[in-house]
């Protein structure tokens, strides 16, 4: 029904943020690649990771809400790439919102609906349509296998702990500037059992919280890039934008 109604068949789902995948682009299937062991880095960096991320969480349990504009680079094997957009809106304790800018501009995610749904209301004259998806519909899959309800950047904060302590495979390597932090580490996938993925996380000085994520597979081929644009917290993000 929802072909005949012509909604994509499918989205892409970020580290924080969901989106519809172009028609034109279907990205093979993941496959599970392990590196070579790898020496184990500094107890000091490995330390130096841990307080990273809880200070990231110690900023994150302040915050009530948030939006940010996430803009997703999605590559396939041949280096090709689509960009997607989207507005992502969270409210604690798990109120998710997206208003989508490209490829579908106008269409509206809402997670949870009354029964634990996601809404979906499409664009343009398709808009007097609601449709109510279970979390693993078949519209909703993606290569990412990341779920609707795993997109908000307090699960990213705990994966990121996860990917520099017991989930590590490989190097860790912390640098900083004057406004950022960058975290790379080859750890197990987030969503994808079997999988080791190359993970550079980039973290605000000034929110400590991630505003970038770029994600590669084992060998070194690219997957994706995520960034959270204009990202605000605090804002007082009333309850009836997720009803």
């Amino acid at each position: 029904m929802l072909w005949e109604l012509g909604l994509a068949a499918a989205t892409v789902v970020f580290a924080g943020c969901a989106l519809p995948r172009a028609d034109r682009f279907i990205p093979p299937p993941p496959r599970a690649v392990v590196a070579a062991a790898e020496p184990s880095p500094p107890a000091a960096l490995q330390e130096d990771g841990q307080r990273i991320v809880k200070k990231m969480a110690t900023a994150y349990d302040a915050v009530e809400d948030y939006q940010a504009e996430v803009d997703t680079v999605f590559f396939a094997a041949d280096g090709s790439f689509t960009t997607q957009k989207s507005w992502y809106t969270f409210r604690k304790p798990h109120w998710i919102r997206l208003d989508f800018v490209s490829p579908h501009p106008g269409m509206v995610m809402i997670y949870p609906d009354r029964n634990g749904k996601v809404l979906m209301r499409p664009q343009g004259l398709l808009s007097i349509f609601t449709f109510h998806l279970d979390l693993d519909d078949p519209l909703l899959e993606n290569p990412a296998a990341q779920r609707l309800n795993q997109t908000d950047l307090g699960l990213l904060i705990e994966n990121i702990r996860h990917s520099v302590t017991e989930q590590r495979r490989g190097p860790l390597s912390i640098s900083e500037d004057n406004d950022t932090i960058r975290i790379k580490v080859l750890a197990d996938d987030h969503f994808r059992k079997g999988v080791e993925t190359r993970y550079e996380f980039l973290i605000s000085k000034e929110l400590w919280l991630p505003v970038a994520v770029d994600e590669s597979t084992a060998a070194g081929v690219q997957e994706r890039k995520i960034f959270f644009r204009n990202l605000r917290t605090n804002i007082n993000v009333p309850e009836g934008q997720f009803r």
